[in-house]
C-alpha cells in the first residue's frame, strides 16, 4: 500500500508543475488575443486624466527632457566616436522633447488619432475599408495605413 501511494504521491509532484506552468501561460496569451478597438463615444481624456498629466505627467516630461538632453550633451562625445550620434540624438533628446507635445491627458494612441485628424489641403484621403485608408498626397507620393 505505501508503494502505490509513494507512486502516487510521485506522480502528483511532478505534474503539479507542469500543469500549473501550462495554466500561467494560457493565463498570460489571454491579453494577446484581445483586440483594440476605439469606442468613440468615451474616446479621449476625462478630468482625472488632466488632472494628473498637469500636476504629475508634464513636470516629470519636463524634467526627463532637460535631463536627455544634459545627458545628449555629455554624451556626444562618446557618441560620436561610436558612430551613433544620430540615435543618441532621436532616445535623448528629440522623443523627450516630443513627448512634452502630446495632448494634455492624451495616451499615445489618442494624441496619434487627434493628430491625424488634421486636415491637410495637399492631402486626399479616400477610405477603403473602415480601419483602412489611402492618402495620397499631391505631390504624386502615396501612402497606404493599414
Amino acid at each position: 500500500m505505501t508503494v502505490k501511494a509513494t507512486n502516487k504521491r510521485a506522480v502528483k509532484q511532478k505534474l503539479f508543475p507542469v500543469f500549473t506552468s501550462l495554466a500561467l501561460m494560457a493565463a498570460s496569451m489571454q491579453p494577446t488575443f484581445a483586440a483594440i478597438e476605439i469606442d468613440e463615444t468615451d474616446f479621449g481624456p476625462s478630468y482625472e486624466t488632466m488632472v494628473v498629466d498637469t500636476i504629475v505627467g508634464k513636470p516629470l516630461q519636463l524634467v526627463n527632457a532637460v535631463a536627455g538632453t544634459a545627458a545628449y550633451i555629455v554624451s556626444l562625445p562618446f557618441s560620436l566616436i561610436g558612430g551613433n550620434a544620430d540615435q543618441a540624438q532621436q532616445k535623448l533628446f528629440v522623443e523627450p522633447w516630443d513627448a512634452m507635445g502630446r495632448c494634455l491627458g492624451c495616451t499615445v494612441a489618442e494624441d496619434n488619432y487627434y493628430k491625424s485628424q488634421v486636415i491637410d489641403n495637399n492631402t486626399v484621403r479616400i477610405v477603403v475599408d473602415q480601419p483602412s485608408e489611402i492618402l495620397i498626397n499631391t505631390n504624386d507620393y502615396v501612402v497606404v495605413t493599414p
